[in-house]
């Protein structure tokens, strides 16, 4: 029953792990530094726990079982400060207080429980492993990683969005009090304090300084190697929740199997040579496991999702498995080889607690500084060349009378000096034709700015293009837009800096103050440094305000009041992503809001499904008074909307909009917003007159962050597309559908014929640029002339140099050259199985 115990146990504290990071994200940002609090005072308090139960002797079991508990209090207790936290007060002294106010909050809500946490293993280690504390230590150790798999794939694949955070918390919290209850139970009905022992090192062969150096190094090793891996497959993902998951649980069954393996070894075989081993494997696994990792993917290739959910994620274990297992086998071996070589001449506790709390506030150290002084300083590649000589340095160490053990680093160090990981790529350019102009590695990600020789690109992590200079003018637009919308904005805020193309819109209509937030500081100096010839500057102009900060969280923590606050395109799959579209985001916005201001949300329909964009539209009714639709394009497969959310319905002056349009410079012109009839083209609809259409769409909260679990399952994302997008045939009917049921053009808009026929242009325009991408040229040739009938003073002469129409060329050429690309993929595949079934001469002939 205790080894039961034991292995509930871990799937509670990795649940709620989790769940901690989950909960801070929302009070302090969706950050590096972060995930980096929460894991050092996550680690802070076992460490603590683990030092001061080394020490017990009396009634283990009846102390675990009172550890258990505790903890279980104490999981209500953080849920407590979470909550309080996310309040306005709460975030109004955060941001006063700055980093260190995080880490204190953050601190005040996990240390109480992960320090009972913490204390477990040695207290129950006292009588489960009193006998032989390597090898049964080691099965004790193992059943509780294991079980904070299971934990960890709960949270991580559904459970908070299937039953809800909060409630997510009380079962970690129940099942903690269980363990303690039944573990109280069992205590009460023995008579042993501990079981018999049997010593196996009464006079250890290392001191226990350097014990607990090496198993400090293994726990800042192994912590700095999981997020350097993290940031590598990051460069070939698609990044949601349910890919660092996948990854995460390869890590934590790596450490129960190299605990299980260790402890095998250790029923005949002394520890030190044991873990002199896997320090040494472990060393020359982080090396290999990169040039493997770089080959199975081709070189960083993209690994999206091409059948589905289950085969995308089965496809990362086993290369995660096959790559960044073997050196997570080699920590947990090492630790549990520990163990052993302490013995058990002070009880089991001592060597469990002591050694594991090292181990443990190594790893603070490990995650802390790979990810802000190590990868910023020496680059992903120079930090993976240092932890692997590290392993290889501390093997002689825990091993210093072994002749073999040193030649056989010394050997190790020369081959890793061969094979040195600084030649692997950290991008992927796509064709020949790119060229990397500058490469910046951060703790959020690693920053490429890429010269396509027509076009200059903005990417974060290898595959997410942030923005682009030959679509400045479209993404300038979704900065105008809402402005213009704006009977007289002076002070603006963007949520996402990107290329700095969109928010450029604020000193472009000459607002008194324009603040861009960004999450992400060396986007920002990419910005600066390649995009001032599309920004205007941006971030060199005296009234714009750059923030480097999570977007939601600033605004939570802000009493600034905004006439405009502009959302970026956020890809709803992405881990986090999902809390930026929930109903307590559009909340905080719109107490952010000044009088007769206005909160925009664009959407990227190209990776949205239409069940997303539902969930999106009625979360977002549910906190806004009045909200409109609009196109920011009419692109037909590459389509971006707008949400606008109001606090007022008054009509827009078109008279004044005419007249800011006219004071544009040069540079920020746009061609379809020269008139006041380009913008009411873009109105797509009043969705709060028609909410029904979403009224079955499920809401995206904080406490059921829906959005996030359902994007990864319902994407797929292939080499050629996909037809699950809100693009196409399936908006064109949509607009149909909610412009035969609005009534008039808008509240916003004013009632004329005008103003009317530039709606049904607007509609007739994204059918013209369909009909084209389908090659329907009858039917697009009629809508041509439908749109230049009805906005002549938009459109003026139809040339072959308008916008649409060099659109609809890139796009049919785009479409043949994709399906080329199948018709090949297709002949290669019949190639590869004929290949196959020939012989060996035949094969040689071929």
């Amino acid at each position: 029953m205790l080894w039961l115990c034991f292995t509930l146990s871990g799937a509670a504290a990795l649940a709620l792990e989790m769940l901690w990071m989950r909960s801070a994200a929302l009070v302090l940002g969706r950050t590096a530094a972060t995930t980096s609090t929460v894991l050092a005072c996550y680690f802070a308090g076992l460490a603590c726990g683990a030092a001061a139960a080394s020490r017990v002797q009396r009634r283990p079991i009846r102390v675990y079982g009172l550890l258990e508990l505790a903890g279980a209090a104490g999981v209500g207790w953080s849920w407590g400060v979470f909550h309080w936290l996310a309040s306005d007060a709460a975030q109004a002294w955060l941001a006063a207080h700055g980093a260190v106010a995080g880490v204190v909050a953050i601190a005040a809500a996990v240390l109480p429980t992960t320090t009972c946490l913490g204390a477990t293993l040695p207290a129950l280690g006292q009588v489960l492993a009193a006998s032989n504390v390597g090898s049964r230590g080691g099965l004790l150790y193992a059943l509780n990683t294991l079980g904070g798999a299971v934990g960890a794939a709960a949270a991580g694949f559904g459970m908070p969005a299937l039953v809800g955070v909060s409630t997510s918390y009380v079962i970690a919290a129940a099942i903690s009090a269980l363990v303690g209850m039944v573990a109280l139970a069992v205590g009460a009905r023995t008579r042993a304090t501990i079981l018999a022992t049997t010593p196996l090192n009464r006079r250890p062969r290392v001191s226990r300084g350097r014990l607990r150096l090496v198993a400090a190094g293994i726990g800042a090793l192994g912590l700095g190697l999981e997020v350097l891996w993290t940031r590598l497959f990051a460069q070939v993902l698609h990044n949601s929740v349910y890919s660092f998951t996948a990854i995460a649980l390869v890590f934590i069954v790596a450490l129960a199997f190299g605990a299980v393996l260790a402890a095998w070894f250790l029923r005949g075989v002394h520890g030190t040579p044991v873990a002199a081993a896997a320090l040494i494997g472990s060393g020359i696994a982080t090396i290999a496991g990169i040039w493997l990792f770089v080959y199975l993917t081709n070189g960083l290739d993209y690994v999206g999702m091409q059948r589905g959910l289950r085969e995308y994620l089965l496809r990362i274990v086993l290369l995660a498995a096959a790559t960044a297992g073997p050196g997570a086998i080699g920590s947990g071996a090492a630790m549990v080889a520990l163990w052993s070589i302490w013995g058990e001449r002070d009880g089991a506790a001592r060597p469990l607690g002591d050694l594991s709390a090292a181990n443990t506030l190594g790893g603070i150290a490990g995650a802390i500084g790979v990810g802000f002084v190590a990868i910023p300083h020496c680059g992903l590649r120079g930090t993976l060349l240092a932890i692997a000589v590290i392993y290889l340095i501390l093997a002689p160490v825990i091993a210093n009378q072994s002749r073999i053990v040193k030649r056989v680093v010394c050997a190790a160090l020369l081959a890793v000096a061969f094979i040195s990981p600084m030649q692997i790529p950290l991008t992927k350019l796509h064709s020949d034709t790119e060229t990397l102009r500058a490469m910046f590695e951060d703790p959020n990600g690693i920053v490429t700015v890429v010269d396509t020789t027509d076009d200059l690109q903005l990417r974060l992590d290898n595959f997410y293009v942030l923005g682009d200079s030959a679509a400045a003018t479209n993404e300038r637009r979704l900065g105008l837009l809402p402005l213009l919308l704006h009977p007289g904005p002076q002070r603006a805020a963007f949520i996402g800096l990107a290329t700095g193309t969109t928010a450029s819109a604020g000193p472009a209509l000459d607002l008194a103050q324009t603040t861009v937030i960004e999450v992400v500081p060396e986007v920002a100096r990419a910005a600066r440094a390649y995009f001032s010839e599309w920004n205007g500057g941006l971030l060199e102009q005296p009234h714009v305000r750059l923030v480097l900060d999570d977007g939601r969280r600033y605004l939570a923590a802000s009493r600034a009041q905004y006439d405009v606050i502009v959302a970026d395109l956020f890809v709803p799959w992405h881990a986090g992503a999902g809390n930026l579209y929930s109903r307590e985001m559009y909340q905080t916005a719109l107490r952010r809001l000044a009088p007769g201001g206005l909160f925009c949300q664009w959407l990227p329909l190209y990776q949205l499904t239409r069940d997303e964009f539902d969930m999106i539209a009625h979360t977002f009714l549910g906190v806004f008074p009045h909200v409109s639709l609009w196109r920011a394009d009419f692109y037909p497969n590459r389509p971006v909307v707008g949400l606008i959310g109001r606090l007022s319905d008054q009509p827009i002056s078109l008279e004044q909009v005419s007249r800011r349009i006219d004071r544009l410079p040069a540079w920020a012109r746009d061609r379809l917003l020269a008139a006041p009839q380009g913008l009411v083209m873009l109105y797509a609809g009043n969705l709060s007159s028609n909410a029904d259409l979403f009224a079955d769409a499920p809401v995206n909260t904080d406490d059921r962050p829906q959005l996030e679990f359902i994007a990864p399952r319902l994407t797929r994302i292939t080499a050629g597309g996909d037809k699950d997008w809100f693009t196409g045939e399936a908006l064109a009917a949509f607009y149909d559908a909610l412009d035969a049921r609005t009534a008039h053009a808008s509240p916003f808009v004013p009632d004329s014929d005008e103003m009317t026929a530039a709606r049904r242009a607007g509609v007739a325009l994204y059918k013209y640029a369909l009909a084209s991408a389908q090659h329907n040229e009858a039917a697009a040739q009629h809508l041509q002339a439908e749109v230049v009938d009805l906005v002549p003073q938009v459109v003026g002469e139809w040339d072959s140099n308008s916008e649409v129409t060099q659109l609809t060329d890139a796009r049919r050429h785009l479409d043949d050259l994709r399906s080329q690309q199948t018709e090949i993929r297709q002949r290669v595949d019949e190639l590869e199985q004929r290949l196959k079934q020939l012989s060996n001469a035949e094969r040689i002939q071929q």
